[in-house]
């Protein structure tokens, strides 16, 4: 059964596809849109959508050229000054229109970065 281990690790990661996680540390939050490399041997064009719980004047849009055979990118904001509540971050493939969403809470807000001493 071993022989066959590596075409089974092939073959899942071939049918999990493309998949935005966040994670928030250092007063950043941090979210990284993997995609398959395999692909996008053209690269890629992706768009980042932040959408605030609270105000769409908080949401963002940036856009993103993935070079051929990368297999990520991430975007970031500061963590002081963002709205308490349900974030989600929605990334799309401009070449395809497919979209992969997630999303976090924030419940605590620490604007002490940006405060004089």
């Amino acid at each position: 059964m071993r022989p066959f281990a590596p075409l089974f690790l092939t073959m899942a990661v071939a049918l999990l596809g493309a998949d935005v996680q966040c994670n928030i540390e250092n007063e950043r939050i941090y979210c990284t849109y993997y995609l398959d490399r395999s692909d996008n041997p053209a690269g890629k064009r992706v768009e980042f959508h932040w959408i605030s719980p609270t105000s769409p004047e908080d949401d963002r849009i940036r856009h993103f050229d993935i070079p051929p055979l990368y297999g990520s990118v991430y975007d970031y904001r500061f963590l002081p000054g963002r709205a308490k509540g349900v974030w989600h971050v929605q990334v799309t493939d401009l070449d395809t229109n497919e979209t992969v969403e997630t999303a976090f809470d924030i419940n605590t807000t620490d604007d002490s970065m940006f405060e004089e001493e």
